[in-house]
């Protein structure tokens, strides 16, 4: 693994739910991974490996340019600032399922829980989580080494825009961010992003190097066997399944044909 985080792993139910328990009250911030990756790689770095950073910035920008094009006369409410917002738009196309540099996370530990759960139910999942009041403090840190992250009029503001469509190599910043309007799957998933600069980072390793103590990380890995008992109780108990964390056209479509291939 290139990350320190420390790592336990979960092999019973029993298990999973108290560490979700005691999770829970620390306000860290989670991630589900349905596979073992030992590593958080966005997908936008995981669809254009070997291209250059002009390269990718292209792909990045035609995407924004082709969902506004396309989006401008449908977009949910919480959607609308996506259609002026660089940033915005590339979590609302995150969370569409396009290729973009973006993680999500979640304040949900339960909803965590459900995307490590979800599928290939032969691999192990992984739970990502790490402290938000420590990222709080020691993110606010970066922008004294780097000004002009920061928006002119206001040296208290960062600005993603700035910095992060530069052509020539930019500060090396992470940041994980919450879109306050949101949109009806971010509302439903509690989620957050996480970004940087830069591309083909490994957000394991960025927000390990912020967070610069061991003691504010952690990886969970969820055993295979586990997943489908996992989705069972989440749904049961919790309420916390895909139809519950899609609550839109696409996303009833997508349990419905989920449901039409278990019966055929």
């Amino acid at each position: 693994m290139s990350h320190g985080w420390p790592t336990s792993r979960l092999t019973s139910e029993d298990a999973v739910l108290s560490t979700l328990l005691e999770l829970h009250g620390r306000r860290w911030l989670c991630r589900g991974q349905d596979g073992r990756f030992d590593g958080l790689i966005p997908s936008l770095d995981r669809e254009t490996k070997g291209q250059s950073r002009l390269e990718r910035l292209g792909c990045e920008r035609q995407c924004i340019e082709v969902f506004r094009a396309n989006a401008r006369h449908f977009v949910d409410a919480g959607e609308e600032l996506s259609l002026h917002d660089d940033l915005v738009a590339l979590m609302v196309l995150r969370h569409y399922s396009v290729p973009t540099r973006l993680l999500d996370w979640t304040t949900s530990l339960h909803v965590a829980a459900y995307f490590a759960c979800q599928d290939a139910d032969g691999d192990d999942g992984e739970l990502w989580c790490f402290d938000h009041d420590r990222y709080a403090a020691e993110g606010a840190k970066q922008w004294e080494r780097w000004p002009e992250t920061l928006v002119p009029d206001d040296p208290t503001k960062f600005d993603f825009s700035r910095t992060a469509f530069l052509v020539e190599e930019p500060p090396d910043w992470f940041v994980c961010e919450f879109y306050p309007p949101g949109f009806p799957r971010q509302r439903a998933q509690n989620g957050f992003y996480s970004a940087t600069a830069r591309f083909e980072r490994d957000h394991a390793n960025a927000i390990e190097e912020l967070l610069g103590d061991p003691r504010f990380c952690q990886l969970y890995t969820i055993d295979a066997a586990l997943k489908t008992s996992m989705r069972g109780r989440l749904r049961e108990e919790w309420g916390i399944w895909h139809g519950a964390l899609y609550p839109d056209s696409a996303g009833a479509a997508r349990t419905a044909a989920s449901t039409f291939m278990e019966e055929i």
